[in-house]
């Protein structure tokens, strides 16, 4: 095995981490987030997958994403760090790693189900948290225009981008 690569499970895709997860980092640091049992089950299949290949790794449950960046500052050279959980507290805890220096190649993610987001209006400079999915269209809270959620994600603000609709 080179690589831990979740590609045939149905995962929310936002766009802002590796692909697949390679097998040549020193640590690997494991983070699931809150206690859905499909978070825990996917940071276990990591877990044992990981052991099989003789990696380090240490293993992490957060009830939301405000210890990751204590997991990141106490961590080594070379840590790999992979985050399952809501895609909520998954991306703002990626926006941590990424605002910590952690590069996109060595972050991996599974997103075990989207319950709200938070959206980017770019006229007003807001973050509005909707339930809502890309082209979807909501309204800014800050100046009341009609988005549209937009695909495309930025995971040092941990939001979906949008535009006017």
């Amino acid at each position: 095995m080179t690589s831990i690569d979740d590609s045939d499970i149905a995962t929310a895709q936002v766009g802002i981490t590796a692909a697949s997860m390679d097998l040549s980092g020193r640590q690997y640091l494991l983070i699931a987030i809150g206690d859905a049992p499909s978070v825990t089950a996917k940071v276990e299949k990591w877990a044992r997958d990981l052991d099989s290949a003789h990696r380090a790794v240490a293993l992490h449950s957060l009830p939301d994403g405000a210890g990751v960046a204590h997991l990141i500052d106490t961590s080594t050279v070379g840590v790999r760090i992979m985050i399952a959980g809501a895609e909520y507290e998954v991306m703002q805890a990626v926006a941590v790693a990424r605002e910590a220096g952690i590069l996109p190649c060595e972050l991996f993610i599974h997103i075990s189900h989207v319950d709200v987001i938070n959206v980017f209006c770019p006229h007003c400079d807001t973050a509005i948290r909707a339930t809502a999915r890309p082209d979807h269209t909501i309204e800014c809270s800050g100046c009341a225009r009609d988005l549209l959620v937009r695909p495309h994600t930025s995971s040092h603000r941990a939001m979906y981008l949008a535009s006017v609709a």
